[in-house]
């Protein structure tokens, strides 16, 4: 049960972070509805379940118990590296922020392949999947129910955090400033940076 917790707090960081989805989502909650953003959502879940597939049969083959530390040790490097590098570009792109447009089509079908072909281009979501199975595999045993237990259980944290954050959104709209959205991105990519330390040390 415990390693389900670490999935609730992953699907938490994810409902905040990696890439502009994050900004497009809530300004299409706040300017054409929770339903469309909520379709959105669901695409941008599809090519997660996409890039968690390629990932998974991917590392399934090099994640063995006598691997492990090496594997903390590339996971823990994987998360540091994006952390740090997301927390620059973040911190650089400050004084250029602009408000991201947010999808105009009236069909919510097209607003899922929109989410799916926003995210799908994000690299960086393959390599956290990548760095989230070599990290989680060998503490299970690399056992497929309990590695795929853990990404319905991340993803329904991700899509139950987002409808509330929906729901807030339109509420709280003024007061969501880009200052605002902007300190609360800085500090995941703090957490994750910690994270991505503590796998580390337990690799060395």
């Amino acid at each position: 049960m415990t390693d389900y917790i670490d999935a609730v707090v992953f699907g938490f960081i994810l409902s905040f972070s990696f890439g502009p989805i994050f900004f497009i989502l809530l300004e299409t909650s706040i300017t054409r509805g929770i339903k469309q953003a909520l379709f959105m959502d669901f695409g941008v879940i599809i090519s997660d379940l996409l890039f968690f597939s390629i990932a998974y049969f991917g590392a399934s083959k090099i994640a063995t118990e006598e691997n492990q530390p090496a594997l903390f040790l590339l996971a823990g490097v994987i998360l540091s590296v994006y952390s740090i590098v997301s927390f620059i570009g973040n911190a650089s792109k400050k004084k250029k922020t602009k408000k991201v447009k947010a999808v105009e089509e009236s069909r919510l079908f097209k607003y899922a392949i929109k989410g799916f072909l926003l995210n799908i281009i994000n690299v960086s979501c393959f390599i956290i999947w990548t760095g989230v199975i070599v990290w989680f595999g060998p503490k299970v045993g690399m056992s497929p129910l309990k590695i795929w237990t853990f990404f319905v259980v991340a993803v329904a944290t991700y899509l139950l955090v987002n409808v509330l954050k929906f729901m807030l959104s339109s509420r709280l709209k003024s007061k969501l400033t880009d200052k605002v959205l902007f300190y609360i991105r800085q500090g995941l990519n703090i957490l994750i940076l910690i994270f991505g330390v503590v796998l580390v040390f337990k690799g060395i």
